[in-house]
C-alpha cells in the first residue's frame, strides 16, 4: 500500500510547513541563482563552486547556506569534501502554489470557448484525455534534521509508530493502531479493529539503528497500479540525526504524483514526526 494514495484523500489535508517564504528569498539573489544553474548541470563541490565567482569562498558558502535552508540544495560530506546536490522539489512546490493555479484561469477560459464552438462529442472529450496518468518514474529525495541522537530517533522511528502516526493518515475505515517490524522481511502495517488491515510496507533491506529500505504497492484504489521503493536513513550531526528520506514511485504517474509525495511524506515525518521526537 502506498502513501499517495493515502495522502490522495485525508492526509492530504494535514498541515505542513509553507516554506515559499525562504523559497523567494534564496531566488532573489543573482549568485544564488548561478550556483542552482551550476548544480543543475551536475553535482559540484563547495570549491568547485566557489572557484566559479569572483566572491571569496566564504561568501559562496553562506548562498550556500542560504539554499540549502530553502531545500533547494542538500549537501553531503564524502570524506573531506562536501557535494552539493540541486534538489527541485521546492521549486516544484512553489509552481503548484503560484503558475498552476493561473493556468487553471486561462484553461477554463479557452475551455469555455471550446464547449460554445465544438460540437463534436469525441473533441469534446479531449480535455479529460489529456489529465489522464500514464506509466512512468518519479523519485524524491529529503533531509529532516532531528534535535536528537540517533540511537532514540531510530527506536522512535521503528518502536512507536504507534505514537507518532497521525490518525488522517490512516488507511482503514476502522483503524487501531499502526506497527513497524523493522526486521528483514518484516513489515509496516496497520491494524483495524474489525480484524482488518493495510500493509503499507515490506522490508527488502535493513541495517539495524542506521537504514530501512521497503517495497510497497499502490493499487487501483488508491491511484495504481504501481509500486514504491521508500529508503530512511539516519545520519548523524553532532548532536543532532538527518534523517535521509529517497522514494520511487514507477508505474501509474501523473504530473502532480510528485507534489503529491512531497507534501505527504512532509506532513508525515517533518509536521509528525520530527514533533514527537523533539518533544521527548
Amino acid at each position: 500500500m502506498l502513501p499517495s494514495g493515502h495522502m490522495s484523500a485525508r492526509a492530504l489535508h494535514s498541515p505542513t510547513l509553507d516554506p515559499l517564504a525562504d523559497l523567494w528569498r534564496a531566488l532573489s539573489d543573482p549568485t544564488r541563482r548561478s550556483i542552482l544553474d551550476l548544480l543543475r548541470e551536475a553535482p559540484r563541490t563547495t570549491g568547485d563552486l566557489a572557484a566559479a565567482f569572483p566572491s571569496s569562498r566564504f561568501a559562496v558558502m553562506k548562498h550556500l547556506d542560504v539554499l540549502v535552508g530553502a531545500g533547494l540544495v542538500v549537501s553531503r560530506r564524502k570524506g573531506r569534501v562536501r557535494w552539493n546536490h540541486l534538489n527541485a522539489v521546492p521549486l516544484q512546490r512553489m509552481y503548484e502554489h503560484w503558475v498552476r493555479p493561473y493556468e487553471a484561469v486561462w484553461a477554463k477560459s479557452l475551455l469555455r470557448f471550446k464547449d460554445a464552438t465544438e460540437t463534436s462529442h469525441q473533441e469534446k472529450l479531449m480535455p479529460a484525455l489529456a489529465d489522464r496518468v500514464t506509466a512512468g518514474i518519479v523519485t524524491l529525495e529529503m533531509e529532516i534534521p532531528i534535535d536528537a541522537p540517533r540511537r532514540e530517533v531510530w527506536r522512535m522511528l521503528t518502536e512507536e509508530v504507534h505514537r507518532w502516526w497521525p490518525r488522517d493518515f490512516y488507511a482503514s475505515a476502522n483503524p487501531k493502531r499502526m506497527k513497524f517490524d523493522a526486521t528483514l522481511g518484516g513489515k509496516l502495517y496497520e491494524e483495524a479493529t474489525d480484524g482488518g488491515g493495510v500493509v503499507w510496507y515490506n522490508v527488502i533491506a535493513v541495517t539495524p539503528g542506521m537504514s530501512v529500505d521497503l517495497a510497497g504497492h499502490l493499487t487501483t484504489a488508491f491511484g495504481g497500479p504501481a509500486q514504491t521503493l521508500l529508503r530512511l536513513a539516519l545520519r548523524e550531526e553532532g548532536k543532532r540525526t538527518v534523517l535521509e528520506l529517497s522514494d520511487a514511485v514507477v508505474g501509474n504517474v501523473g504530473d502532480r504524483t510528485e507534489a503529491t509525495l512531497e507534501k505527504g511524506w512532509r506532513a508525515l515525518f517533518e509536521t509528525g514526526f520530527k514533533t514527537f521526537v523533539e518533544a521527548g
